[in-house]
């Protein structure tokens, strides 16, 4: 007698191995039988015909840290078939954190609500505990960012820090590892993050070295010809560190380098054949998104949002700001394509009209210069101004998200429609891109077969992560298990209306528990940690409520 009983579904078990008929028995939270079970008896049994079995998918790249605070039911994540969210990327975790720094964080995680959820921890230990309490709906495999390790000990200052300041960054990475956290992230084209040099972040990155499987991954810095220079620092500080390396959402941003994919991965191909642990992930979008603070010069946004907009109110610093953006264009030298620059959310009133219109379109409203109308905007938003660049093509995005070294992570965040987080014109990352793959990539423009497609949303982030119980359809395996028709799923979200689930996932299994019956859904929790021996994965706990 089984709890669950998934029966006549084609499996795809997470390995990149061909799909196969079996039936899969559930017992608790754990897969307990998998192959003929005909003659099986169940509390509950699943008829899957004309559905793919998968792993439940773990997205290596999220934002969903405090997203998950505020709308526990991560919804635009479960409807996708996610099952695991890795936060704490680009450098952005919510810990560790001082109290006396804390409004200075939660200003900088603007951009991924920060200021959405009250604060009462300083740790990943205090942070698990109000993640516990919350109920959230969806698995979290948190890393630590390099912004709060040094915006709690240097602050937001441009500058180097001590070597006293280093050694305690270093016993805080410590700290939060023994807590559990996966990996080190850093986010080097975003301050604080930014004002890090690479020796400093070697010397964060060793202390992984006493713990194996963690890896450091990297938003690397994406300024202008960087896009070889930029992937290769990432790996170089692996190699000097000693631990494996994960290069965030790979892409090729300045236009003179379109077309050139080859060229990037060939530093990770390299350094694979020199006996490297490197390999990247990508989302399935020719266009990225973040707050249009990233696009101004790093010296003015030294101290934080309310300082870059203190300075922007100063008529004398806000033509210095101007004029280095003049002279510099965006990231130190990518052309200033404004009719690619697209305003996805704001939050002033009077900037609300001009969401979901191009810079350029702005302006002409505006009746002033692009570059002036997005001062003026950022002005008026309180820095708090967000914006897609489409400055990426579908051929290099193709070409990394197909390469073997490449896994799919969104950088989305788990949000809802309707939800108190879900307004403006986000990213439509946040709700389609793993239902994109399997339908646009797999089945309507095929690049990808339906097994490389599940591996890199699965077997493949599992092993990159180190867990030894998930990923993958098999014996003793944690029950994190998605049932979609291959046939009709896609995606729905798009850049003008974002806020739209896919269609086509039917089932989502976490721990065992139901999570997504066609449009029911429960909450339940486990938030994943990483014990201190290597190998060693535990779930802390675990809670179940109606929703």
């Amino acid at each position: 007698m089984f709890d669950i009983l998934i029966v006549n579904g084609r499996v795809v078990d997470g390995s990149g191995a061909p799909a196969i008929g079996a039936d899969i028995g559930i017992t608790g939270q754990t897969i307990a039988a998998l192959g003929d079970l005909r003659d099986a008896a169940a509390q509950r049994v699943i008829d899957a015909t004309g559905l793919v079995v998968s792993p439940g998918f773990i997205d290596i790249h999220t934002h969903s840290d405090l997203t998950l605070l505020a709308e526990p039911a991560g919804m635009s994540k479960v409807r996708q078939g996610v099952t695991t969210e890795v936060c704490g990327n680009c450098g952005f975790s919510p810990f560790p954190i001082s109290p006396e720094r804390t409004p200075l964080l939660r200003a900088r995680l603007s951009s991924i609500f920060g200021e959405a959820v009250d604060w009462s921890w300083t740790d990943l230990q205090g942070y698990r505990e109000v993640v516990t309490r919350q109920s959230v709906g969806i698995n979290i495999a948190p890393l630590v960012g390099h912004s709060a390790l040094r915006g709690t000990v240097v602050g937001f200052d441009d500058r180097r820090a001590t070597p006293d300041e280093i050694r305690a960054m270093q016993r805080l990475t410590a700290i939060a590892l023994d807590q559990g956290a996966f990996g080190l992230s850093t986010g080097l084209t975003l301050p604080p993050s930014a004002y890090g040099d690479t020796a400093e972040i070697v010397a964060l990155a060793q202390v992984m070295a006493a713990y194996p499987g963690r890896f450091y991954t990297s938003h690397i810095r994406a300024w202008a010809g960087y896009h070889v220079k930029g992937v290769a620092e990432a790996v170089d500080i692996g190699r000097q560190a000693g631990v494996p390396v994960q290069v965030s959402h790979m892409s090729i941003n300045d236009p003179p380098y379109w077309g050139q994919a080859d060229t990037v991965i060939a530093v990770c191909e390299q350094a694979v054949r020199d006996g490297f642990d490197v390999t990247f992930d990508v989302y399935p979008y020719a266009a990225s998104s973040s707050g249009f603070d990233q696009c101004m010069p790093t010296w003015a946004q030294a101290g934080g949002r309310d300082a870059l907009v203190s300075r922007l109110r100063d008529p004398q610093t806000r033509r210095e700001i101007r004029a280095d953006m003049l002279k510099n264009g965006l990231f130190g030298g990518w052309p200033w394509l404004w009719d690619r620059l697209q305003i996805s959310t704001v939050y002033h009133p009077a900037a609300k009209p001009y969401q979901g219109l191009t810079i350029e379109q702005a302006a002409d409203l505006m009746n002033c210069d692009p570059l002036d109308a997005a001062l003026d905007l950022m002005d008026l938003d309180d820095g708090r101004v967000e914006v897609i660049f489409f400055y990426r093509t579908e051929a290099d995005m193709q070409a990394f998200l197909t390469h073997p070294l490449g896994m799919m992570g969104s950088d989305g965040l788990a949000i809802s429609p309707g939800g108190i987080l879900g307004h403006g014109k986000p990213h439509p990352r946040s709700y389609g891109a793993h239902a994109r793959v399997l339908g646009r990539y797999v089945r309507q423009e095929p690049v990808l077969s339906l097994e490389q497609a599940v591996y890199k949303m699965s077997g493949q982030v599992a092993d990159r992560l180190g867990l030894k119980d998930r990923g993958r359809l098999a014996l003793g395996q944690a029950a994190d298990i998605v049932l979609f028709n291959p046939d009709t799923v896609i995606d729905h979200a798009d850049f003008e209306n974002p806020h739209q689930y896919p269609t086509g996932i039917a089932f989502v299994l976490i721990n065992g528990q139901i999570t997504l019956e066609r449009l029911c859904w429960r909450i339940h929790l486990a938030v994943l940690t990483c014990a201190k021996q290597a190998g060693s994965w535990i779930v802390v706990e675990q809670r179940r409520e109606a929703w």
